[in-house]
């Protein structure tokens, strides 16, 4: 969308749908300033405002970098302070120390009042022993393997709030054809291994696409939902149709025996991988 105003629009749609927690990230002027207006709409109190810096490979982050980022971010929402300013883990690898020092400045000065990171990288476990960062946000899903969910753990033990990711996982989506297993018997090892593991996944998870009264994504929802370590669960919505049905998920149970269903899924999938 090029224009705040359709920003402002979607923005206000998922007010309207009980949404109170939105993410902008640096660079992506339009979409704050549309958010800055939807903002002047309600009490600023009563929304969560984040904003992600996300780093350069080719170049660090300074004091200087994340100072000018919230000014424009202040500027552009006219929201007053951040109540979460978010790091890639990209940004937390190159930071110099005088950017980490003042991270510590904008919590104590109340401009921003949380300090988080995002990722799944090893950088990660390091910011979760630092006592800088007050908030995780982590790729969560159905197929999240053993490492996501012991780093969950530690963040919590770290008393860390947690934001879930990227609920809807790949490799999943398309519904399960049992033809494409046979159409190429012959394709196998190194070229075919890739495909073959895929189809497998798609078979085994295929419920999540037969599920009477539910969406492959309302399922993967509730799913991520049901871990009780989050605080929230974020996602990328462009339409107003999309944000109004995932809203409508937070008021449902999963539906009787999928719970049991995913379980059994995923230790199918670790043994298939096993004898791959």
């Amino acid at each position: 969308m090029g224009a705040p105003g359709a920003w402002r629009t979607l923005i206000i749609s998922a007010m309207e749908n009980g949404v109170n927690s939105f993410e902008a990230t640096a660079g992506s002027d339009v979409l704050a300033i549309g958010l800055g207006e939807a903002l002047s709409a309600v009490e600023r109190r009563l929304i969560f405002l984040s904003w992600r810096l996300r780093g350069n490979p080719a170049g660090a982050i300074t004091a200087r970098d994340i100072a000018d980022n919230v000014r424009a971010a202040l500027q552009r929402t006219r929201a007053g302070y951040l109540d979460l300013l978010m790091m890639d883990e990209t940004a937390a690898e190159t930071m110099t120390p005088d950017a980490l020092a003042y991270l510590a400045d904008l919590k104590n000065g109340g401009v921003c009042l949380q300090i988080g990171i995002a990722g799944d990288g090893p950088v990660i476990d390091r910011c979760i022993a630092n006592d800088t960062f007050d908030v995780l946000a982590t790729t969560f899903s159905l197929v999240s393997e053993w490492q996501t969910r012991r780093r969950i753990r530690d963040a919590s033990a770290a008393n860390m709030t947690l934001i879930g990711c990227d609920p809807f996982p790949t490799g999943l989506h398309g519904a399960p054809n049992p033809r494409l297993e046979t159409e190429r018997p012959m394709r196998r090892g190194l070229l075919g291994g890739r495909r073959t593991e895929q189809l497998a996944a798609s078979n085994i998870y295929g419920f999540l696409h037969d599920t009477p009264g539910w969406s492959y994504e309302e399922l993967c929802l509730a799913f991520a939902l049901t871990e009780p370590a989050f605080a929230s669960i974020q996602l990328e919505a462009g339409r107003a149709d999309m944000i109004e049905r995932m809203a409508a998920v937070t008021d449902k149970d999963l539906p009787t025996g999928v719970a049991a269903q995913i379980e059994m899924a995923r230790f199918g999938q670790v043994a298939a991988q096993r004898r791959a």
